[in-house]
């Protein structure tokens, strides 16, 4: 049988070529006005999940660890009746402030669709991860990936508004995930629900122990979410797209990680705190070998998109940037976050965020404002992402005694020499140079990345 890790990369690698296709077919049907706006329409549409004020989020930490059969089913029921009515609340809140600023109706209309089946979806997937369901998970998003898969290869035959084909293809994908997530839980919905009193009583304290991990989640991702809308603020909605292609691959990047931390998290929650601090340690340093080798595409992958995508090629060039970035938010989805909240610490965790997104959002408005050069902005943003987890690694460290910083100035000067190197060298040399300096690094540290494979084969 196949581990839950095989399973999860066996479906990653399925969820990395849908991905690739979207990011590399799209820009080739769609003109860069329709490329911008089905890119803006998935920007809000996948922060519209966020809209349950830590219910979901407060299932998945209360939840960890447990298994399915042994959870209050009624209360459950209950939570996810109330937790839907109050989305359709906040949608009508918001839709009479969106017509009062006289934004675009429409695509306010198509993210709230998709919010309104995209909670509920969130809400039992991440019950499903919680309770170590991780093949249930897999498929759900992987009879998803089918239909968007499906309606890329459509919209070659379109004849009509692309873009908006195919964001009711996305749409349509949601709802068959749900349909089927749904299907999967369906015992959940043949209990009578809890009373009133019961299910108010549980809403309150997932949501107040939820909403820590849904606001840290929020600012991991915003620092990013306000250069992104900032650029489209200064420069256009043409510029917006060609950033958005390669911070998508950004995203799709971060997803396949955030998936792995997901069977991370319910196994640390069994561990003893000793065998957590081994496991970080190995962790720690393993990653950082993974997350190196991965530098070895960026030359490759920038010169095969700007042969594919000529219209993108001005953008290419910050590529090892992408790639740099993906170093530390990486070890942040994965360690640091991981182990907030497998220690439920997430109060903690929220804290640092919540400084961190001040501070670097301030840094990241100024420099947008005053600075005309996407690479200085670009780069700005790595060095506060790279900030924001070494404020986050400091704050684990007062639980977590194996956190070692001497290996986090190793991940700055790789990323920071990466991004020189690349910036500065021509790509052949740059490349050849990035390949030796992989070499060293695991022939020093290939005793940690033995002992990685081992720890990755017993999980």
């Amino acid at each position: 049988m196949l581990s839950k890790i095989s399973y999860m990369a066996l479906a990653q690698i399925f969820f990395a070529f849908v991905s690739a296709v979207s990011i590399l077919v799209l820009p080739k049907l769609l003109s860069l006005e329709g490329f911008g706006y089905y890119q803006l329409f998935i920007f809000f549409a996948n922060y519209v999940e966020f809209l349950h004020f830590g219910l979901s989020d407060g299932i998945y930490l209360r939840y960890g660890g447990r298994r399915y059969e042994f959870i209050s089913k009624r209360t459950l029921k209950s939570q996810i009746c109330t937790m839907e009515i109050l989305y359709i609340i906040e949608c009508l809140i918001i839709f009479f402030t969106v017509c009062a600023l006289s934004f675009d109706k429409r695509l306010f209309l198509y993210i709230a669709i998709s919010g309104a089946i995209t909670v509920p979806r969130s809400f039992l997937y991440n019950l499903l991860q919680s309770v170590n369901e991780i093949k249930k998970s897999i498929l759900v998003l992987f009879i998803e990936r089918i239909f968007v898969l499906s309606s890329i290869a459509a919209v070659y035959f379109v004849d009509f508004d692309k873009a908006k084909f195919l964001i009711f293809s996305f749409i349509f994908a949601r709802f068959i995930s749900l349909v089927y997530i749904y299907f999967l839980c369906r015992d959940l919905f043949k209990v009578k629900m809890a009373s009133f009193t019961d299910s108010l009583f549980y809403i309150y304290k997932n949501m107040r122990i939820g909403i820590k991990l849904t606001i840290s989640a929020l600012c991991n991702i915003f620092l990013i979410f306000i250069a992104r809308s900032m650029i489209a603020w200064k420069f256009s909605i043409v510029l917006f797209g060609k950033i958005s292609l390669i911070l998508s691959l950004l995203n799709f990047a971060l997803f396949f990680i955030n998936a792995f931390s997901a069977i991370l998290f319910p196994i640390l929650r069994t561990k003893k705190t000793c065998e957590q601090n081994e496991i970080f340690k190995i962790l720690d340093d393993g990653l950082s070998i993974i997350f190196v080798f991965l530098f070895l595409f960026a030359y490759p992958v920038e010169i095969l998109l700007s042969a594919w995508l000529p219209k993108y090629a001005d953008v290419l060039n910050y590529m090892p940037i992408i790639f740099a970035i993906l170093l530390c938010e990486g070890k942040t989805l994965l360690l640091t976050n991981s182990y907030f909240k497998a220690l439920r610490k997430e109060g903690q965790m929220l804290r640092i965020n919540l400084i961190s997104l001040i501070i670097f959002s301030v840094f990241i408005g100024f420099i947008v404002y005053f600075c005309n050069d996407i690479f200085i902005i670009m780069f700005c943003l790595f060095l506060s992402l790279f900030a924001k987890y070494i404020a986050l690694s400091y704050g684990l460290k007062k639980f977590i005694k194996s956190v070692n910083f001497c290996n986090i100035g190793v991940d700055f000067f790789c990323g920071v020499c990466f991004i020189a190197i690349s910036h500065i060298l021509p790509g052949v040399y740059a490349f050849c140079l990035i390949i030796v300096s992989f070499i060293v690094l695991i022939v020093l540290k290939r005793k940690t990345f033995i002992q990685l494979l081992k720890f990755i084969k017993t999980i």
